[in-house]
C-alpha cells in the first residue's frame, strides 16, 4: 500500500546556500513585498522544498540537489525574530546582514541525507535557465513532482525557537510518513519572539471575488459559474482577509472576501477539527485543489459550511 496521501499539501520550491534550521527557524526574503506576496499564496502547514543554489556560497556537494523540507507557519516576522545567536553571526561575517530579512516562521525541518539532483524531482518547475527568477517566486511543485518528492527519505531535525524533538528523529524515512499534510495544520502556542494564547477561533469560507480560473491559470469556459474557495481556521479573521490579499496589487481585480463566518469554537484544535470535516465532505461534492482550495459550485460549498457542527449564528 502506497504511503503517500491522497490530498498532500503544496510544496514550494526555494534555494538556499545551505540546510540550517537547528539555527535558523525561518525562511527570509531581502525585500518585503516578496514575502508578503508568498504570504499571500501559502497556507499554514505548507512546505517548501530547498535545494542547494548553483552558487559558490554553497558547498559543491549540495549545489542543484535537494538538502531538506521546511514547514511554515503563514504569519510575518523578522530573520532576528527566529535566529540563534551563532545564525545571526553567520550572517554578519559573510556580508548577509540585510538579506533574507523579512520572514516567515518555519515550525518542522527535515534533511535530506542522500544526494538527489532536483531535476529527478522537479523536472518540469525547475529549468537552469530560470534559476534567479525560481529564487525569487519559489513556484509551486506540481502534483507528480509533489508525489516524488513525498518519497524522498528524511530525518527530522531541530528548528530553532521551536520546543525540541522529544525523542529520537527517526532517519531515511519517506516525507509523507513523517508529514500527513492532508490533516488540517495544528495552531502554535507558547512563548517563542511573543506569546500566542489558545482562545475563540473561527471557521471561515473565503471566496475568490474575481476570475477563479484566470488565477490557476486556466482558460475560463463559457458560461461556467463555480467559483474558487478555501476553507481556514483563525483567531482574527479580519486579520486574516488582509494576509490573504496582501500579495494582490491595490489595481487587482480580483480579491478574497469572507463568504462565511462561523460562531467562535472554543479553541484551535474544535476549529481545525471543523475545517478537516468540511474537507472531507468537500472532497466528495466540489473539486479540490490541494490544502484548504476548492472549485465548484458557489451553493453547494456553503451548504456544506452550514453543515459542519458547531458553526450556527454566522459572524457575517
Amino acid at each position: 500500500m502506497s504511503v503517500l496521501p491522497q490530498k498532500p499539501r503544496r510544496i514550494w520550491l526555494r534555494s538556499f546556500y545551505g540546510f540550517t534550521p537547528e539555527d535558523d527557524g525561518y525562511i527570509g526574503w531581502t525585500e518585503e513585498d516578496r514575502r508578503d506576496r508568498m504570504l499571500g499564496l501559502i497556507e499554514d502547514g505548507d512546505l517548501f522544498m530547498i535545494y542547494g543554489a548553483v552558487s559558490p556560497e554553497t558547498d559543491k556537494a549540495q549545489r542543484n540537489r535537494v538538502i531538506g523540507f521546511l514547514q511554515v507557519e503563514a504569519r510575518t516576522i523578522r530573520d532576528i525574530d527566529k535566529s540563534s545567536a551563532a545564525g545571526m553571526q553567520r550572517k554578519k561575517e559573510n556580508g548577509w546582514q540585510e538579506k533574507w530579512t523579512y520572514a516567515l516562521p518555519v515550525v518542522r525541518a527535515w534533511r535530506v541525507e542522500e544526494s538527489i539532483l532536483l531535476e529527478r524531482i522537479a523536472p518540469e518547475t525547475y529549468r537552469p535557465e530560470a534559476g534567479q527568477a525560481i529564487a525569487v517566486w519559489s513556484p509551486p511543485l506540481l502534483q507528480k513532482e509533489i508525489d516524488l518528492a513525498l518519497r524522498i527519505n528524511v530525518t527530522e531535525v531541530n528548528v530553532f525557537g521551536e520546543p525540541p524533538l522529544s525523542e529520537p528523529a527517526s532517519e531515511n524515512q519517506p516525507l509523507a510518513v513523517a508529514f500527513h499534510p492532508s490533516r488540517a495544520f495544528p495552531g502554535s502556542f507558547g512563548e517563542r519572539s511573543s506569546t500566542y494564547e489558545d482562545g475563540p477561533t473561527q471557521l471561515y469560507l473565503a471566496r475568490f471575488n474575481g476570475d477563479g480560473f484566470a488565477l490557476l491559470g486556466q482558460p475560463k469556459p463559457q458560461f461556467d459559474q463555480t467559483v474558487l474557495v478555501k476553507i481556514g481556521v483563525s483567531n482574527e479573521v479580519t486579520r486574516r482577509l488582509s494576509e490573504l490579499n496582501a500579495g494582490f496589487p491595490p489595481a487587482a481585480k480580483g480579491k478574497w472576501v469572507m463568504e462565511i463566518v462561523s460562531q467562535p469554537f472554543e479553541g484551535h484544535t474544535a476549529a481545525e477539527a471543523a475545517e478537516q470535516a468540511f474537507k472531507d465532505k468537500a472532497e466528495k461534492q466540489l473539486r479540490s485543489l490541494g490544502g484548504e482550495f476548492f472549485q465548484g459550485d458557489r451553493m453547494s460549498a456553503q451548504l456544506i459550511f452550514t453543515t459542519i457542527p458547531g458553526v450556527s449564528r454566522f459572524g457575517r
